[in-house]
């Protein structure tokens, strides 16, 4: 944990908005047709890397389309395979808003603060230099969050 760390959602903001349906490449139509939402960008087949699953493994596979709108990152997202928390939501009717996304210097802090706080990590993964946890905030938040960070490389000595 970093020395200096200290829990504070206050000084964070909102940076993604995520949604799950069963068919992106219609829902991004609707939302750039319907709302004027910027042209979305696809991801076909995106594997998490290292993820899990209410603590076991999983091989998750998702389909994204990605663009902004009111400075937020828009995120929709489709399941393709792996038990994960978008097929559970999917297999429960639902589908749109699904969580949303801040960005943290320390996801690790972060998620020991929470566990301390009696809330756990449902799903985690990473995708490119993206490493992320969904946390079980639902009942507690009314929506699920989910804390990411970049990861970065490290120095060669």
């Amino acid at each position: 944990m970093t020395e200096n760390f200290e829990f504070n959602l206050k000084n964070l903001k909102i940076d993604q908005l995520s949604y799950v349906y069963k068919d992106i490449k219609k829902q991004t139509k609707v939302m750039e047709e319907v709302y004027g939402v910027p042209s979305f960008a696809l991801m076909e087949n995106i594997t998490h890397q290292d993820a899990t699953f209410h603590g076991k493994e999983s091989n998750i596979v998702i389909d994204y389309a990605f663009s902004r709108l009111f400075n937020i990152q828009v995120e929709l997202q489709q399941w393709k395979n792996g038990d994960c928390l978008f097929k559970e939501f999917i297999d429960q009717g639902k589908e749109g808003l699904h969580s949303i996304g801040i960005y943290v210097d320390d996801l690790d802090a972060y998620i020991e603060e929470f566990k301390k706080r009696g809330i756990e990590v449902i799903q985690t993964g990473q995708v490119g230099k993206q490493k992320f946890a969904y946390l079980d905030t639902e009942k507690t938040f009314g929506f699920l969050l989910e804390i990411s960070t970049t990861v970065k490389r490290r120095r060669k000595k």
